[in-house]
């Protein structure tokens, strides 16, 4: 979509994945993008020479991200939010990274049904959560700050769980807040799956966030991206015996937030 504009398709995969995801290496985009290896390194030295991004090593790997001090960076990341939400799903799913400690897979499909009755489990015993917003946004608008809370647990039937969370949020400003939400999950033992709904327009209103698949013995990942009034979802957990962690991307219209849920 940006190609016209920059003239070259691998600035343009670039550009998006690190507005996704804040950083990256060559090698990375290299598996990820299938894309070849040489002409993605030329690209970040374009970049980077232009002082549109910057980098540093970590050992012996060189970690790229966009430079806090290029002047155009604000508009830069209106023109790349805008043109990420104009990609189509399965676009939109291969920019979205997927953290080392929730990349393994499981063996099989028997194995896929272990995974999540083990997961169902330990969110049935789910009574407390805190948690944490970060704006990704460079101008740092948007949504900041930590919660905590009770959770308090029901069924309805075998396959729904509805949690009912409330708790103090404190932003940024150190401001303190009450908040209340209403989230159901819903286990799909056939394929494997588990689905996030938020119900605060009522349970016969719900808004659907994402379906869950198991990445490995004791993770999962969204399904796919999935659009809800111009805002792209995607999530990932992993769990044990004590926690549930669920790591939340949302990338809208007026949205750039990465959130943080620690399930306990």
């Amino acid at each position: 979509m940006l190609l016209s504009l920059f003239g070259n398709r691998n600035i343009e995969r670039i550009l998006l994945f690190l507005f996704v995801n804040g950083r990256c290496y060559g090698s990375q985009l290299n598996r990820l993008l299938r894309t070849p290896l040489t002409p993605l390194q030329k690209a970040f030295l374009r970049l980077e020479k232009g002082g549109v991004i910057t980098s540093y090593f970590e050992g012996k790997t060189r970690v790229y991200q966009f430079n806090p001090g290029f002047p155009l960076l604000h508009e830069l990341e209106q023109l790349l939010k805008k043109s990420y939400t104009l990609l189509p799903a399965h676009e939109k799913k291969c920019y979205y990274l997927v953290r080392d400690d929730y990349a393994a897979k499981p063996a099989n499909l028997e194995n896929k049904g272990q995974v999540v009755v083990a997961f169902w489990e330990k969110l049935s015993a789910v009574n407390r959560l805190t948690f944490k917003a970060v704006a990704k946004s460079k101008d740092n608008k948007g949504w900041n700050g930590k919660g905590e809370g009770e959770v308090e647990v029901s069924k309805s039937g075998s396959n729904v769980l509805i949690f009912t969370e409330k708790g103090k949020w404190q932003g940024k400003e150190h401001e303190e807040v009450d908040f209340s939400n209403v989230f159901r999950w819903t286990l799909d033992r056939e394929n494997h799956l588990v689905s996030l709904e938020h119900l605060r327009r009522g349970p016969d209103h719900p808004i659907f966030l994402f379906d869950l698949s198991p990445s490995g013995q004791q993770s999962l990942i969204s399904v796919d991206s999935h659009l809800c009034a111009g805002d792209t979802y995607f999530g990932q957990i992993r769990f044990d015996p004590q926690s549930v962690h669920l790591h939340w991307r949302i990338i809208g219209p007026k949205k750039n937030e990465e959130l943080h849920y620690y399930y306990s």
